[in-house]
C-alpha cells in the first residue's frame, strides 16, 4: 500500500483512479477519485510537496481558521512526504478567461474583488506575528533581468531595450525603497487567474504559499497578472477601492493609487520573469511570450509615465 493509500485508508476511503497532473510547479500533483465509507465516489486534488518548497503547509497550519472559508482544503499532513488534500475544482479561471465577453468578465472579476475584500476586512491581529510582512524588494528585478538575458543569450531577440525599461522604471520610482502606505492585512500573496477557481458557485482560492501580511494592493496587482487588456486592469483598479469601503476599509486616494502602481510594477516583473521560466520548461510558445513580454514592458512604461506625471 502506497503512502497516500495508507493516507486514505485512514478516512475510510478507496482509491479509484489516480492521474499525474503535469505543469510547471514543485513536487507532484495528482487528481484522485475515491470512494468512501458511503460508497460515493468524489474527486480531490493530492499534493506531495518537494523539500525545498513546502512553505504552504506552514502557512496552513498557522491560517487555518482564516483560509478555511476561502479554500476547498480537506487535510493536511505535516509528516514526510508533507501534502494536502483539497476538492477537484476543475480547471482554473485562466482557462478560458479570453473566451469570456467582456461582460461576463466583468462580473466575474467582481466576484473574485468581492472575496479578496472578504479576505482583507479580517483583523490580522492574532497572526500578525505569525507571518512575513511583505515589502518590495530586488528580488523580482533580479530575477527578471536573469531571465531576460538568458532569452537574449538563447534567441535571436535583443532583450536589451526591455532590459532598459525595467531598470529605468526601478530606478525612476525608487521602487526597492517603497515603503507600502496602505493599512496592512492578510494577503493571499499570488491571485493570479491560474490560483483561482468557481465552483459550488463561489471563488476559491489555491497556492497559499505566500500568504503574508502586507498592502491589499499587492493581491490585487497580481490578480491583474493574467489579464492583457489594459481596459479591464484599470476596471480592477477603480472597482476594488469599492469593494474595500463596503468593508470598511477606507484608504485615502492618493496612497491607494500609489500603492497600486508600484506594486503592479513590482509584479509585472515577477510574472514576466515567471512567464520567460515556462517558456523555457515549454509550457509557452514563442509567439505568446513575445506577445506577453511586448505587453507587460508596454504596461510598464504606462505605469511608470503616470506615476513620474504625479511625482512632478
Amino acid at each position: 500500500m502506497t503512502q497516500l493509500e495508507e493516507r486514505l485508508h485512514e478516512r475510510n476511503w478507496k482509491m479509484l483512479k489516480k492521474e499525474v497532473i503535469k505543469g510547471a510547479h514543485a513536487g507532484y500533483i495528482y487528481r484522485i477519485q475515491v470512494l468512501d465509507k458511503e460508497d460515493r465516489k468524489s474527486d480531490y486534488i493530492y499534493k506531495e510537496f518537494a523539500d525545498d518548497r513546502n512553505n504552504e503547509i506552514k502557512i496552513y497550519k498557522k491560517l487555518s481558521d482564516y483560509i478555511k472559508p476561502f479554500s476547498k482544503l480537506v487535510e493536511v499532513w505535516d509528516t514526510a512526504p508533507q501534502a494536502i488534500l483539497m476538492c477537484d475544482l476543475n480547471t482554473p479561471l485562466k482557462e478560458g478567461f479570453n473566451l469570456y465577453t467582456i461582460e461576463n468578465k466583468r462580473k466575474l472579476i467582481d466576484s473574485i474583488l468581492s472575496r479578496l475584500a472578504a479576505l482583507h476586512s479580517l483583523s490580522p491581529s492574532s497572526v500578525a506575528k505569525e507571518l512575513p510582512t511583505h515589502q518590495i524588494n530586488s528580488d523580482w528585478f533580479d530575477w527578471c533581468l536573469v531571465q531576460l538575458n538568458k532569452l537574449s543569450s538563447q534567441n535571436k531577440w535583443n532583450a536589451s531595450e526591455w532590459i532598459k525599461t525595467i531598470e529605468n522604471a526601478y530606478k525612476q520610482l525608487n521602487l526597492i525603497n517603497y515603503k507600502q502606505r496602505s493599512s496592512f492585512v492578510i494577503t493571499h500573496g499570488d491571485p493570479h487567474l491560474e490560483n483561482i477557481f468557481y465552483a459550488d458557485e463561489q471563488v476559491w482560492f489555491i497556492d497559499w504559499e505566500w500568504a503574508a501580511i502586507g498592502s491589499p494592493l499587492r493581491d490585487i496587482t497580481i490578480l491583474c497578472q493574467d489579464i492583457y487588456d489594459a481596459h479591464l486592469i484599470k476596471y480592477i483598479n477603480e472597482s476594488y477601492r469599492k469593494y474595500l469601503k463596503t468593508s470598511n476599509l477606507n484608504i485615502p486616494i492618493e496612497d491607494y493609487q500609489r500603492d497600486f502602481d508600484y506594486l503592479y510594477v513590482d509584479h509585472i516583473t515577477m510574472m514576466l520573469a515567471w512567464e520567460i521560466e515556462k517558456y523555457f520548461q515549454g509550457y509557452t510558445s514563442e509567439e505568446e511570450i513575445q506577445r506577453i513580454i511586448a505587453f507587460k514592458i508596454k504596461e510598464i512604461k504606462r505605469t511608470m509615465n503616470e506615476e513620474l506625471k504625479i511625482l512632478d
